[in-house]
């Protein structure tokens, strides 16, 4: 069976430095179960994520009425860059 990184989703945190590319233990069951709780230790441990990253680490709350879109919407805040 050929091995992938995203095969460790949920696990590690993959990050990109020019053609390096690091690795660091980060995984879902060691975060909070508490939503708000939750996305403060997101984002103190990344201040800015890609929905590819950051999805494995929400996807298992269901809150009726809200989309991952929307729980973003509510417990977080939008930045935009300035270029």
């Amino acid at each position: 069976m050929p091995a992938s990184l995203d095969m460790l989703e949920g696990e590690v945190l993959i990050q990109k430095l020019g053609a390096e590319t690091g690795i660091q233990a980060f995984s879902v069951s060691s975060l909070p179960y508490n939503l708000a709780k939750r996305f403060s230790v997101l984002f103190k441990e990344r201040p800015k994520w890609e929905w590819k990253d950051r999805q494995p680490y929400i996807r298992d709350f269901r809150v009726p009425g809200l989309s991952a879109e929307g729980l973003l919407l509510k417990y977080t805040r939008r930045t935009q860059t300035n270029c």
